[in-house]
């Protein structure tokens, strides 16, 4: 490392040091930094939401990013701020904070979209070189992400109860609480509303909202710098801990011992902790043992599929809430036909108004399907009601007939029901139209199918996990 870029990395004014230079180099640093993210992430997510991102400065240790759609600042802001923050420190050093700009592409006005509304052009940025330890490893709280913002439906209502209920008492009755779902289902935006919720109703307490790869990042710096001791009781000394994501703190043993101690720690201390992930406790098989056990000792709560209704309610407060001019047409086609994860959901919804702002092209049903060609091919060719029918009946090893049939016995009719249940929250077929898919059945039928298999899984949960298997069945082909 040259003279130059060593000033540059401790912050320092250096006068030998020309500024078009040091800007040069930093700006370089940026582009490797893209580079490397786009390993990592697939091509056409990178080419969406981080190539757009353009290096502005970087000052009294936080980067400055900018782009000209406030979509993606807004987008990169909230779902890549800890993949940026990762590969950036390894860059910029010490890195503190990434902020995010719109550029205005008419004023050239820069305008931050982050919590604290900077003022790029007249307020000097915070100097956080004095930032708390709970400051500087939390996340950037998106203040979007609110219970009051959360649409909560049947396959939600459960994660959305318990983190209510964890916020209005701060009681310990759920602890930990573990909320599990697949991926794009509104997890984060549970744990951003808790901690948000926290804040205001006990301002005093330490709180600390974070991903689970930045815990291992923490750790393997406090191991590098040879300051464990201060990395122990800095986090023991947390109120309420709040991880995401759980998963990917699998199979890194040292860090696992590490959170399994810590999390020991606050959990005598009367401390509370809420955890997220893709899977249940039980389902994490790179987790040691007695973490698995530690995790389900609390309260374990999961998201279950969505139905079509509340695709559509949450697109439509998306559409609000960001005041986008985008047609109920649309709006209904996408809930009609995505129905994998809320993420893809507004990813799409996304990707159709950056488009228009960007070209400019009309926003209707045949210039969505076109720009959505990629997504759209993997749901038509699977999600049916005769593929839905294939899968239950291959899981449960039964006749693909029994599905049109009149047999009443539970180990045929149980199945039935769930593959109508499926059919509902995984299609946007109506009742009588997925009645006579399954041999002409009363629209009834299928209600009472879809409620049964509803009130079975709140207690059940050999039911669940055989319905979170059939799922990933159910999407695990693209062809």
């Amino acid at each position: 490392m040259n003279e130059m870029e060593v000033e540059i990395e401790n912050g320092n004014d250096h006068k030998a040091v020309d500024p078009i230079d040091i800007l040069n180099v930093q700006k370089h640093k940026w582009e490797q930094i893209q580079v490397s993210i786009s390993k990592n992430i697939k091509e056409i997510f990178w080419k969406a939401w981080i190539k757009p991102l353009k290096f502005q400065k970087f000052e009294n240790k936080i980067l400055y990013l900018s782009t000209e759609s406030k979509i993606i600042s807004n987008r990169a802001e909230t779902h890549y701020y800890e993949t940026i923050f990762l590969e950036a420190s390894n860059f910029f050093k010490p890195l503190k904070r990434v902020k995010f700009s719109t550029i205005s592409l008419h004023k050239k006005e820069k305008i931050f979209s982050s919590n604290d509304e900077l003022d790029y052009k007249e307020t000097k940025p915070k100097e956080y070189n004095n930032l708390s330890f709970v400051d500087s490893v939390s996340m950037n709280l998106n203040s979007k992400f609110t219970f009051k913002n959360f649409i909560v439906g049947e396959s939600n209502r459960m994660p959305y109860a318990a983190s209510k209920r964890i916020c209005e008492k701060n009681s310990l009755i759920y602890n930990p609480l573990y909320i599990h779902g697949d991926v794009g289902m509104g997890k984060t935006h549970l744990l951003n509303a808790i901690a948000i919720e926290l804040k205001k109703n006990f301002p005093n307490l330490k709180i600390v909202l974070m991903s689970a790869e930045r815990f291992m990042y923490q750790f393997i710096k406090a191991i590098r710098l040879k300051d464990t001791i201060k990395f122990k009781d800095q986090f023991r000394s947390i109120d309420i801990l709040i991880i995401d994501d759980i998963q990917f703190i699998g199979g890194k043993e040292s860090t696992q011992e590490e959170f399994f101690y810590t999390f020991n720690d606050l959990i005598n201390q009367g401390k509370q902790i809420i955890i997220s992930s893709n899977k249940s406790p039980v389902d994490l098989l790179s987790l040691d043992q007695k973490l698995k056990s530690r995790l389900a000792g609390g309260l374990v709560v999961d998201f279950l599929p969505t139905s079509y209704e509340l695709r559509l309610e949450i697109l439509t407060q998306k559409v609000d809430l960001l005041n986008l001019n985008i047609p109920t047409d649309v709006l209904k086609f996408l809930a009609g036909k995505i129905v994998n994860n809320i993420r893809e959901l507004e990813g799409a919804l996304n990707r159709i108004w950056a488009n228009y702002e960007l070209t400019g092209k009309t926003i209707n049903i045949e210039n969505s399907k076109v720009l959505l060609s990629d997504i759209l091919s993997v749901h038509e060719k699977i999600i049916s009601i005769n593929y839905i029918q294939k899968q239950v009946s291959y899981y449960y090893n039964m006749d693909l007939n029994d599905m049109s049939s009149s047999r009443r016995s539970i180990s045929i009719a149980r199945p039935r029901q769930i593959a109508m249940y499926l059919c509902k929250y995984l299609t946007s077929f109506s009742y009588p139209e997925i009645g006579k898919s399954f041999g002409g059945k009363d629209h009834t039928t299928v209600i009472h199918a879809v409620k049964k298999i509803e009130t079975l899984l709140n207690d059940d949960q050999k039911l669940k996990k055989q319905i979170f298997e059939l799922k990933q069945a159910i999407f695990s082909i693209k062809s």
